[in-house]
């Protein structure tokens, strides 16, 4: 459990920002004591947090703060918030930190409070100081083996990865933001032979991540490794080769080396390492595309081919079409050191020159520490270099390379720290804003104690001297449902002048992907939007209206729900009594659209003869007129149905008329009965399923029906009765008989009838 803060010492200043002189960075913490391996991450907000182990108490316990984008600490706690105080041993591993969608810092950590075989922790902290997963966190294993080194990836789902190694095997863990399994059972295990390690995660989408590892090759600690790649689906699945990826299966790979690896955008990743295959250090690289197969060099594409020089340790970020690698140089006998960089295309093609770009050249001052980033459409670096004369104090500097591998800032190097002083190694992250946050352990004062230095986009430290524009859409609210097309829309900017002509330019408002209007102002602007789900983007545009870079926008999503579905029958206007069959059908409808072609919302038309006959059913898929077969001195009610996907509009939608057609209430008319047996329609015809038949009958008279092919073949019969004299319908329901010719016949006593009809499908 964490005990009660202890109010130690602490100088920092609640006014405290990001410095402009790299000789005075930002102390976060001067606990006594030293502070050891600290971890650093972004939000979203372009602020970040820090972890870090500190001995103040006489036990390495974690402590984590956040800073805003400007370096202020936003916790008032002394030197931070205390997350941990379990034992730790007198001897530290490595841990690690991210922060996930919800901007909450995650945090995985081993100790030793279950035992001397240390197990892995997990935290979810929020912004507000929440430990959303329990006070003393989430245990993510409790178990006998030795389990160091634990790593974490976000996913853009909210969900969050687990990885680490026990002894030999390598464990997987996933957990949604409540910090519930996700995996069924929790845990991915596997070992292979002589045993596995160094497991490194990258992301593939949204739920599928690989994970890299080393697979022993001998039982010896010195043996070598061999390079392999996995990965899984959300539901802990394979989704490459189940025994690995082979990425190097050369000797080469030794204890000290960490491969690692960073998505592509396209389902893939590429993996980097080096190693010492033939005795010489060279870094090396694999590009594994999304159908899981190695596509460069078999064990990998050497980054640089420079002449009589080693490259180790290498950081690398994926770019809009390849990888960007950072890396340390040497001479043979490694008395001097830089630091060189790489492009290559996702072909594995040298976008950059084959020898490497030189960022730091060979010195007696080796640089070391090298970590690289992605700023916009630039890379950068920070590393750690020996200061002139010394074996064990540093200095701290950046570079940045153009897509091109041209210098941009000037001078090339910016020092982040010219403190000639111990220090323990640096983490560093990059936030939204392109700034590099950089977080290093100093001896400046004795104590190693926790400073961190920002370098902005342009290599200049502190704060950045212009805010970055913003644009928000603060109405409506994102996920708003609507009664009515129009609505209208209000943004808010910031740090960006809408002035025409002379201001930095303009909002484009664009719904649904359309353009809406340029606009030059904040006032409010009515838009239409169309039935369902509508996309509202409004971004910032320079004075020759194109889009800045990084893009600045806002999106939201609003719905705009019709009123229920009408419908009305127009002709016949009432109950009505006609002469003629088909009739004629005519109706309105509103707020409901039709499909384009054949879809899942329709009317349906059913017409119902009383006495009872097989009732007429008609989809249709317009609005158009329709005509209906009646059945001759028959009662018909006919019904007009909306249906939506498939099933009746809930609450129904439907009008309804009654037809008589024929009937003779008083004063008969003998002249209006039938004077001669006859096929008076087959409707309509062509048909494509149901063929109506109009038969005249003079007498009340026993009739026979049915349909033959064109080989004379009986098909179906129809009827086989008495009808009373006057005018008839028959059905014939075709659904399964096959489109062609064919030949409806009717036979009374003293008479036969034969029509050609035409069945299409």
């Amino acid at each position: 459990m964490k005990r009660a803060l202890l109010i130690l010492l602490c100088t920092l200043s609640a006014l405290a920002q990001w410095p402009t002189d790299p000789s005075q960075n930002l102390l976060i913490c001067d606990h006594t004591g030293e502070q050891a391996l600290p971890k650093t991450a972004a939000t979203s907000d372009g602020g970040c947090y820090i972890a870090w182990q500190d001995l103040s108490s006489g036990n390495y316990d974690i402590y984590l703060q956040l800073l805003d984008e400007n370096g202020v600490p936003q916790w008032d706690n002394p030197c931070g918030l205390l997350i941990s105080d379990h034992p730790q041993d007198t001897w530290l591993t490595d841990w690690d930190i991210a922060v996930d969608l919800a901007d909450n810092c995650i945090l995985a950590i081993n100790d030793i409070r279950n035992g001397a075989d240390r197990d892995i922790t997990a935290y979810s902290i929020s912004r507000w100081q929440e430990f959303i997963w329990g006070d003393d966190g989430l245990a993510i294993s409790d178990n006998d083996g030795f389990e160091p080194d634990p790593r974490i990836l976000p996913m853009d789902n909210g969900d969050v990865v687990f990885a680490w190694q026990e002894e030999t095997s390598i464990h997987v863990r996933k957990l949604d933001s409540l910090g519930n399994d996700v995996f069924n059972p929790p845990l991915i295990t596997f070992t292979q032979a002589n045993g596995v390690s160094i497991p490194r995660l990258a992301s593939l989408d949204n739920t599928g991540f690989a994970l890299s590892y080393l697979a022993q090759q001998g039982t010896q600690f010195t043996s070598p490794r061999h390079l392999y790649v996995r990965a899984y689906n959300d539901d802990a699945s394979n989704r490459w080769a189940e025994a690995g990826v082979p990425i190097m299966t050369q000797n080469g790979i030794g204890i000290q080396m960490r491969p690692d690896l960073v998505n592509d955008g396209n389902g893939g990743v590429y993996v980097y390492w080096y190693d010492a295959r033939g005795n010489v250090h060279h870094c090396y690289a694999q590009h594994i595309e999304n159908d899981g197969a190695a596509h460069w060099t078999v064990n990998g594409l050497q980054v640089d081919l420079s002449a009589n020089e080693l490259q180790m340790s290498p950081s690398a970020v994926s770019t809009e079409s390849g990888l960007a690698l950072f890396y340390q140089t040497a001479n043979p006998n490694q008395t001097q050191g830089g630091v060189q960089a790489q492009m290559l295309d996702w072909m594995g093609n040298y976008v950059w020159d084959s020898n490497g770009i030189t960022v730091a050249a060979l010195s007696t001052e080796p640089c070391f520490n090298v970590r690289a980033f992605k700023q916009e459409f630039a890379y950068a670096v920070s590393y750690s270099q020996y200061a002139p004369g010394s074996a064990t104090s540093t200095i701290l500097r950046a570079s940045q390379l153009s897509a091109m591998g041209e210098f941009t800032w000037t001078p090339p190097i910016t020092d982040l720290c010219t403190v000639v002083s111990e220090k323990g190694r640096p983490y560093a992250c990059n936030n939204n804003l392109n700034q590099m946050i950089v977080t290093w352990p100093d001896a400046r004062d004795g104590d190693m104690n926790l400073y961190v230095q920002n370098v902005n986009y342009d290599g200049a430290l502190g704060p950045m001297l212009t805010q970055p524009p913003t644009i928000e859409i603060i109405s409506p609210a994102d996920n708003d449902s609507f009664n009515t097309s129009a609505i209208e829309v209000e943004f808010d900017v910031e740090d960006f002048d809408l002035t025409e002509m002379t201001g930095d330019g303009a909002v484009i408002l664009q719904v649904n992907g359309m353009h809406v209007d340029t606009l030059h102002s904040e006032s409010p602007i009515a838009v239409d939007i169309l039935p369902g789900q509508n996309e509202i983007v409004a971004f910032l545009v320079d004075q020759e209206y194109h889009a800045l870079v990084p893009a600045v926008s806002d999106q939201i999503t609003v719905h705009y729900n019709l009123p229920p579905p009408t419908i009305q029958i127009t002709d016949p206007t009432r109950d009505t009594l006609v002469f003629n069959s088909p009739i004629t059908i005519r109706f309105e409808v509103e707020n409901f659209i039709f499909p384009d072609s054949l879809g899942t919302n329709h009317v349906r038309l059913i017409s119902t003869p009383d006495p009872p006959e097989t009732p007429t059913i008609i989809d249709l898929f317009s609005a158009d007129p329709v005509d209906v077969p009646l059945v001759f001195l028959h009662d018909h009610m006919i019904v007009l149905m909306i249906i939506r996907n498939q099933i009746p509009e809930d609450p129904l939608a439907v009008d309804t008329v009654m037809v008589t057609y024929g009937e003779i209430s008083a004063d008969p008319r003998p002249d209006v009965l039938p004077t001669s047996f006859a096929i008076s329609s087959t409707y309509p015809n062509p048909f494509n399923s149901t063929l109506v038949i109009g038969y005249d009958v003079p007498i009340e008279s026993n009739i026979t029906a049915g349909v033959y092919d064109l080989l004379g073949r009986q098909v179906t019969t129809l009827l086989d009765g008495t009808r009373s004299a006057g005018r008839h319908v028959v059905q014939w329901q075709a659904n399964n008989a096959a489109a062609g010719v064919y030949f409806v016949r009717l036979v009374a006593p003293n008479a036969a009838l034969t029509q050609k009809v035409l069945l299409l499908k």
